[in-house]
């Protein structure tokens, strides 16, 4: 088995919320780089006028296209709150409570993600 099925296989076996958190931190962070590359590409539409910028803008006014919003939210936010957990956690010495942190950045998350919605859609 590779490097990558290794990897797989010891965030399956041994699920918890220290190794879950992490898996998403990482997941979060390669997906809201991906999006800044998608983000630069859309904007330097502006290049070609007017025209081609609301061309290129009107690709994404769709209910796909707002569902992708949302899904940028959700993972911009839970990357902002757990990255903020982390924060407290190394540099307070709240490693007791790096679980119950994690759960209340959560709740957050959900309070956030039900507020996006009336925004979004």
């Amino acid at each position: 088995m590779g490097t990558f099925g290794k990897i797989i296989n010891d965030v399956l076996w041994n699920l918890n919320t220290s190794i879950s958190s992490f898996t998403l931190h990482r997941i979060t962070g390669i997906a809201l780089v991906l999006f800044l590359f998608l983000h630069v590409w859309t904007l330097s539409a502006v290049f070609q006028g007017v025209e081609g910028f609301e061309k290129a803008v009107s690709k994404f006014n769709n209910p796909l296209g707002h569902a992708m919003e949302y899904t940028l939210f959700l993972a911009v936010t839970f990357h902002l709150l757990n990255g903020l957990r982390i924060t407290l956690v190394e540099f307070l010495a709240l490693a007791p409570q790096q679980e119950r942190l994690l759960w209340a950045s959560l709740v957050i998350l959900g309070i956030m993600g039900l507020y996006g919605v009336t925004l979004i859609f």
